[in-house]
């Protein structure tokens, strides 16, 4: 076995102010925490959101799975482990992350791929034209082993969700975060829904972004393929954009 020196780690508690009505950790402060550990981790490197700044460039979220073997609870301590494994269909960053418990039982898997947008043409760099920019390599270490394929979907669905994209949403880049469309996602279901169902897995893949003042719709469908199973998409009625697709898992719970 390879030395895992190569991994960031990060000891977080769970605060209670992050979690749902059952003390778990919400999925999308999930997302929030472990995008913010790839961020301090990218920071070791020369490769974090200044020194990118500094070279014209800016970190973007493009496709992320994630499996939640058991949700983090309310003042619970874990450990995050994040590193990049390699560059994948010649123009994704891929990350890993691990989620442990206390006694280093496995809580939360995710993989993910980054791009590398220019600041000033607000358009994708290819990894092969980045000046300046160094990130490790290690394609033998992975923490879910998937391909993050585009998603398709049916048209249609049934719309759950609408917002305009005010001054909250808004992350330091100008678009609306990550984590938000993650939230608008679990809006979709009916507040009752989550007495006896989470989230056992989602794949999110975003595309176009959402700037200030911008109207966010999210459609829902329930896919036919496995009970549990829903779509959704992100429009941006504004502009008649997608925002991203997804892929939800559901699991029922005592």
């Amino acid at each position: 076995m390879k030395a895992e020196g190569f991994k960031h780690i990060e000891t977080v508690r769970v605060n209670m102010n992050e979690c749902d009505f059952h003390g778990r950790w919400k999925p999308a402060n999930v997302f929030r925490v472990i995008t913010e550990a790839a961020g301090n981790h990218a920071d070791k490197f020369s490769a974090g959101i200044l020194e990118m700044g500094a070279h014209g460039y800016y970190w973007v979220l493009s496709r992320l799975k994630i499996e939640f073997l058991r949700y983090p609870q309310q003042k619970e301590v874990v450990t995050i482990k994040t590193w990049p494994r390699m560059i994948g269909q010649k123009l994704f960053f891929i990350r890993e992350f691990e989620v442990f418990d206390g006694r280093e039982n496995p809580l939360i898997l995710a993989t993910s791929a980054w791009l590398v947008i220019d600041i000033a043409a607000r358009r994708l760099v290819p990894p092969s034209r980045l000046e300046g920019v160094s990130v490790p390599s290690t394609p033998w270490s992975f923490a879910l082993d998937e391909q993050l394929d585009k998603i398709v979907l049916p048209a249609g669905g049934t719309q759950r969700f609408s917002q305009k994209a005010a001054y909250s949403a808004i992350d330091q880049v100008g678009h609306v975060n990550n984590s938000r469309y993650v939230e608008a996602i679990c809006d979709c279901f009916d507040y009752a829904y989550f007495d006896h169902h989470e989230i056992d897995w989602m794949q999110i893949n975003y595309d176009k972004e959402v700037r200030p003042n911008d109207e966010l719709a999210v459609n829902q469908t329930e896919l036919p393929e496995e009970q549990g199973l829903f779509g959704f998409t992100g429009l941006n009625l504004t502009n008649a954009t997608k925002a991203f697709d997804a892929i939800v898992k559901m699991r029922q719970v005592s």
